[in-house]
C-alpha cells in the first residue's frame, strides 16, 4: 500500500525547516519500522492556494500497518509540532 499525507502551512511557516523536519523524521521511522520503505519528502515548487507544500509518501508492506505507523511516538511527536503551522493535511491511501 503506498500512504500519502499532504500538508498545506500557514502563511508565514517556515517551509525549508519544516521540510527539513520532516525529513529527519521519516528516515528515522524507515529506519525503525521494519514495514515502512521509500519513505519520501517532497516540497512543493509552485506557490498557489490549492497546493499542498509539503508531501511525504511512503510503502506500507499491508494496510493493517498503517496504525501502527500513525501511532508511531516519532509520528505523533512531529504531528504534534506541527499542529500549529499547519492550515491543512490530507491523507490518501492507494493499493
Amino acid at each position: 500500500m503506498t500512504h500519502y499525507n499532504l500538508l498545506k502551512l500557514k502563511p508565514g511557516a517556515d517551509a525549508g525547516a519544516i521540510f527539513a523536519q520532516c525529513e529527519a523524521v521519516y528516515a528515522a521511522l524507515e529506519a525503525e519500522l521494519p514495514f515502512l520503505h521509500d519513505a519520501k519528502v517532497i516540497r512543493c515548487c509552485t506557490v498557489r492556494d490549492s497546493n499542498a507544500d509539503i508531501m511525504m509518501v511512503m510503502r506500507l508492506d499491508r494496510p493493517e500497518q498503517l496504525s501502527a505507523y500513525l501511532q508511531h511516538p516519532k509520528h505523533v511527536a512531529l504531528a504534534q509540532s506541527l499542529k500549529d503551522v499547519v492550515a491543512a493535511r490530507m491523507s490518501f491511501d492507494a493499493e
